[in-house]
């Protein structure tokens, strides 16, 4: 049943009828008598089990009232037998918690009603169906919501009632944090007259008789107040075991039972009993012995107080369960106060660091090499578990500190995608740097044409070259490769240029310098294996010594008299222009070759220091005597 707005929490209603009475006008607005003089309907809110609820303006009081009738205008005794007692049962439980009732009569047409309070709010189902972060509700207020409802059934309890449909649909929780528990039309009233109730049925019996019926829809049988032998007292699925199978001994462990099916939602994410039949729900209910939210959902990180406390709860039998809804709450507030179970806590941390430690144990197996980062994983989640156990673990403590500083043999794709990311970033920096830097060969051209061309198609050549390598690398900073393998595209033009460059003081001058520069600048930039870079660079030197020793080219150099002459290709060789050139351009070599390690080593030195740093810090999680030497943990780095 449900008794206020189960929608979005709208405006509060504004104070009416009150400045407009007179002196004169008091007695008449107090006089008010009879249904239809008194209330005036308003919109329906909401059906339950055995009635309609509608919103009613009571005019002698001038305040909006939720009024229950029973639904249909049902007559069977049965019906009324049920709604009087829940008007009686719920008018006489004075608690905050208890929406009031205010008047109980019979309407125009003969229908028994109670009119009470009418609350606003959404129900805890709604909350748990939409999900308590997009409601705004966090674990610590849901569990404030349990603890408040147990209380409010405790007080019930002690008065001799026992709720007997307790579900989140019928916690109702309010704008300024009331909660209400609603819908007593099931209620178990102590030392009065039994109702009549579904006939026992044993465990086995019910197992066999459901297994045929294993089709049939989920059905709320508090909608259906003509029970008779054999049906269900409750909502399915929050029903403890007992009111399915031997409804004579439900007694307020039943409404424990619900509240530790409610906390396991609350705590797993999802229902406990999840069939999707009548059938199933039952069987899952009386063969579910304490159910545990942590081995549901493990990867909620359940508190193993609440994960103990949930799994009591739901015990099948009902003297397992604790003694009173007032310990259950003991309990939730113990934990929201901070009153942890610390040896149980260690205890569940020392089993998840030993997990971890067996983790990462396999994944150094040489057998284990494809399952590596999986094991690395499950190690790392099962040392966060610890921790958060016990953050003294020793044990758990020393295990991070290992798989922090041993870095495995298989790199995980995650790991693999983000150094590429980066790798394709350090690459476009790199091929912007490079683009200005071959186009500072321009500055060379004068000096050729100073010296005086010989064969300006080998001019042409080497230019194409340069202008071929700074088209591609331009390319690599607009669209980086997918991958960080060495374009052979670039490889070519590199060996073009250089190639055709050796004509000018032979493969032997100056031209090793500039394949020396070319090759590590390939090979600090892409990820190539040495040899794919050491055989363009010297086939830029050997195959045009080849090619001159074997007659074909002109050769670039003469012995003669016990001395070398030059004998260019492409240029004349006048003395000024050519040791001006030759002084820039291994100005320019030496210069920037220094430079370009001075930077490679300062890079390193950074990394080394940083990895030293976070060596020594990882080191501060274990005692000094479990810490291993950071010599060798740098050493792991390094391979």
């Amino acid at each position: 049943m449900v008794s206020a707005d189960d929608g979005s929490l709208g405006e509060l209603a504004t104070l009416h009828d009150i400045d407009g009475i007179s002196a004169g006008g008091a007695a008449t607005a107090f006089a008010v008598g009879g249904f239809a003089q008194r209330y005036q309907r308003r919109e329906e809110i909401g059906a339950g089990g055995m009635g309609e609820v509608h919103a009613w303006r009571d005019r002698a009081t001038g305040r909006e009232v939720a009024m229950k009738t029973i639904r249909g205008g049902r007559r069977d005794a049965i019906a009324a037998l049920r709604f009087a007692r829940e008007a009686r049962v719920q008018a006489q439980l004075d608690h905050p918690s208890i929406v009031p009732v205010y008047d109980v009569g019979v309407d125009p047409d003969g229908a028994l009603y109670f009119t009470m309070k009418r609350v606003r709010g959404h129900s805890l189902q709604r909350v748990l169906h939409d999900g308590p972060e997009a409601s705004g509700y966090s674990l610590r207020k849901l569990l404030t919501v349990v603890a408040r409802v147990a209380m409010t059934l405790e007080y019930a309890h002690r008065r001799g009632v026992v709720n007997r449909d307790l579900k989140p649909a019928n916690i109702m929780l309010g704008a300024f944090d009331e909660v209400y528990v609603l819908d007593w039309g099931l209620a178990q009233v102590r030392d009065a007259a039994p109702m009549p109730a579904p006939a026992p049925i044993g465990p086995a019996a019910r197992v066999a008789e459901l297994a045929a019926a294993s089709a049939d829809p989920l059905v709320d049988s508090s909608q259906r107040p003509e029970t008779g032998a054999g049906q269900v007292l409750g909502t399915l699925g929050y029903s403890s075991p007992e009111q399915l199978h031997d409804p004579e001994r439900v007694d307020r462990r039943s409404d424990i039972y619900a509240l530790g099916v409610i906390l396991f939602e609350i705590l797993a994410g999802e229902r406990l009993h999840r069939a999707e039949t009548a059938a199933g729900v039952m069987i899952s209910t009386l063969e579910t012995d304490g159910a545990s939210p942590a081995e549901r959902a493990p990867g909620r990180d359940v508190p193993p107080e609440l994960d103990a406390l949930t799994r009591s709860a739901t015990r099948l039998d009902p003297d397992a369960r604790p003694a009173s809804a007032a310990e259950l709450t003991a309990a939730i507030d113990a934990y929201l106060d901070g009153d942890r179970d610390l040896a149980r806590r260690r205890e569940l941390s020392t089993a998840a660091a030993d997990a971890a430690t067996r983790a990462l144990a396999a994944s150094r197996a040489d057998t284990a090499a494809g399952a590596e980062p999986e094991l690395r994983a499950a190690a790392l989640r099962d040392v966060g578990r610890a921790l958060a156990l016990d953050p003294d673990n020793v044990v758990a403590r020393t295990t991070l500190l290992h798989v922090l500083t041993e870095p495995g043999r298989v790199v995980p794709p995650a790991a693999e995608a983000a150094y590429q990311a980066g790798a394709v970033q350090s690459l476009r920096v790199s091929a912007r740097n490079a683009s200005f830097s071959l186009l500072s060969y321009a500055a060379y051209l004068p000096f050729l044409l100073w010296m005086g061309v010989r064969r300006p198609w080998l001019v042409a050549a080497t230019a194409a070259g340069i202008v071929g390598m700074i088209v591609t690398t331009y390319g690599h900073y607009r669209r980086p490769p997918a991958r960080l393998t060495l374009p052979w595209s670039h490889v070519a033009m590199s060996t073009l240029a250089l190639g055709f460059g050796a004509s000018l003081f032979g493969p032997l001058v100056l031209l090793p310098s500039l394949v020396i520069i070319s090759g590590v600048a390939f090979v600090t930039t892409f990820d190539r294996s040495a040899v794919g870079c050491v055989v363009p660079a010297l086939a830029v030197i050997f195959v045009p010594l080849a090619l001159q020793l074997a007659g074909v080219l002109p050769p670039s150099y003469d012995f003669t008299g016990g001395t070398i002459r030059i004998l260019p290709g492409m240029t004349e060789l006048p003395p000024t222009p050519t040791i001006l050139l030759l002084i820039v351009t291994h100005a320019i070599v030496v210069a920037g070759s220094i430079l370009f390690v001075w930077r490679l080593r300062c890079s390193h030195r950074d990394v080394e220091r940083r990895l030293a740093l976070h060596a020594w810090q990882l080191a501060q999680l274990v005692p000094a005597e479990a810490r291993p030497p950071l010599a060798a943990a740098s050493t792991h780095y390094r391979r």
